[in-house]
């Protein structure tokens, strides 16, 4: 956790103020709203429903209020007549502006300097960037109630969702502005940190599969299709998945332990040249996640072994789906002695369980 100087507050505002103060304030105004709802009618006679979302709409409402009084009263990202420009140049003070933000307590209207700069013709405020702000008009609380029902249902779905549950007002583009933005930054970071999880079963068991998803049209072109034109409608969406399977049925066959299975999925190329020292992008995501659970795990799935040692390149042996330590030859193959000979060696190196060794 994060540290901040004795006797200052998140944004720099003084320890020990009028908290108690605002607090009964707020207290008070919320019992009088709610009064005021209720009049003198009967409890029997009560549209609950109706009661209960006026008083969250008006408690939030308050809450909003208090909450932008205190923010504007801040005046610290105020640093004087100029600011540095991330292009290097000095940029100019030109007055508080206002921004209207979405926050889970409702609109928000925020005060905050603005700095201009004549060389690069762009402006920033110091405040958006204290506060998250700076890319879209949603607060980060919104922002991630947005991603998370973004990630259910379609934006428009997402927008309504937002305003019956939370009573907050998000378009359908911001909606999709947000997930999209969203989106780029998971899976730059999923590529990027590939942190180890924690020591798992020597075997895990890969599964893999691909489902054709409708795309929008600017989104195939230059893709080729079953259509009749040679265009596409969809494109193929691959999933990952990555579990472990040392329990046993009372029969003894291995069972699938329970919490041990993970997903990866997107829309990418699982091509490449069998001579490219690149592996696919499909290829990558499967040895990442497999390098999330354990390194240099063996991993057997669709009827191969996959040889997960990260030191050496990724090597796949198939062999036949019930016994590990049998080979089979490649269909409409033609046995020949070099053939015969290697598919005796990776028979001798999977028996003794050596499966870095194979290739």
């Amino acid at each position: 956790m994060g540290r901040r100087r004795d006797g200052a507050g998140a944004i720099g505002l003084p320890r020990g103020g009028p908290k108690k103060g605002l607090q009964t304030e707020l207290q008070s105004d919320i019992v009088q709203e709610i009064e005021a709802l209720l009049g003198n009618q009967s409890i029997r006679d009560l549209d609950f429903e109706a009661v209960e979302m006026a008083a969250r709409r008006q408690a939030l409402r308050l809450a909003a209020r208090a909450l932008e009084q205190r923010l504007n009263a801040d005046t610290s990202d105020h640093a004087g007549p100029e600011r540095l420009c991330s292009c290097g140049a000095a940029a100019q003070y030109h007055g508080r502006h206002e921004k209207t933000v979405e926050s889970v307590l409702g609109p928000l209207h925020l005060e905050r300097a603005y700095y201009h700069c004549a060389q690069c013709q762009s402006g920033f405020c110091p405040r958006d960037r204290d506060l998250r702000l700076e890319l879209f008009s949603l607060t980060p609380g919104v922002l991630r109630m947005t991603g998370s029902t973004a990630a259910l249902v379609s934006f428009e779905e997402s927008s309504a969702l937002l305003h019956e549950l939370a009573g907050v007002e998000v378009s359908t583009s911001q909606v999709q502005r947000a997930a999209e933005t969203l989106g780029t930054e998971i899976a730059a970071d999923e590529r990027a940190c590939v942190e180890k999880m924690g020591e798992v079963a020597p075997t895990m068991y890969l599964g893999m599969d691909g489902t054709g998803v409708p795309m929008r049209p600017s989104e195939v072109v230059g893709h080729a299709g079953k259509q009749p034109d040679g265009s596409a409608k969809t494109r193929e969406a691959k999933v990952v998945t990555v579990w472990t399977a040392e329990s046993r049925d009372q029969e003894g066959k291995p069972v699938r332990d329970p919490g041990s299975i993970t997903y990866s999925a997107a829309i990418e190329s699982a091509a490449t040249l069998d001579t490219s020292p690149q592996r696919s992008d499909l290829a990558e995501r499967v040895l990442r996640e497999a390098s999330r659970l354990h390194r240099g795990a063996a991993m057997r799935g669709a009827g191969r072994w996959f040889s997960l040692d990260l030191e050496h390149r990724h090597r796949t042996v198939p062999p036949s789906h019930s016994n590990p330590g049998s080979v089979p030859r490649q269909r409409n193959s033609v046995p020949n002695r070099s053939s015969n000979l290697w598919r005796n060696q990776r028979r001798q190196t999977m028996g003794s369980g050596a499966l870095h060794r194979t290739g």
